[in-house]
């Protein structure tokens, strides 16, 4: 098959079984993530964070439609990560928006300058820790279970 539009995956069609589909689809939501992780880990940048809680819900959402097919107790194991991941990724884009939303509307002054302080520090523990789940999650026991069972 060859591909129109950049949402199409690759080795899918209509002949497929909906749990071999499923198994492709989820396969290229997994590679996305794990790619995006790594390129964030290489280089934290806002947009690179952005493009994880992309890669996230892409995969999560997925997830949702093809809960059926598979072992419960590993499939649910390894959602939760990726909506762990989803909700600190969230939160830390959010104080982002927030620094860079402040800073563009104030005229800066004492009270704004301690906000914005208070913000970047909660924001920089926020990046240590996502960092470290990132780190967690590429490594970790539910990945390589989920991995398996869609393979």
């Amino acid at each position: 098959m060859t591909k129109k539009y950049k949402w199409e995956i690759k080795g899918l069609s209509a002949g497929k079984s909906f749990k071999t589909s499923a198994k492709i689809i989820l396969q290229r939501r997994l590679k996305s993530l794990t790619n995006t992780i790594k390129k964030f880990l290489n280089e934290e940048t806002s947009e690179n964070l952005h493009q994880i809680r992309i890669a996230l819900r892409r995969l999560r959402y997925n997830m949702e439609i093809f809960i059926s097919c598979f072992d419960k107790e590993i499939f649910i194991a390894f959602y939760q990560e990726v909506a762990k991941l989803q909700d600190m990724t969230g939160t830390k884009r959010d104080l982002d928006v927030l620094a860079d939303n402040v800073k563009s509307f104030s005229s800066g002054g004492k009270d704004v300058d301690s906000f914005l302080g208070e913000v970047e520090e909660k924001n920089r523990k926020l990046k240590d820790e996502l960092t470290l789940e990132l780190m967690k999650f590429t490594h970790g026991s539910e990945l390589k279970d989920f991995n398996k069972m869609i393979l």
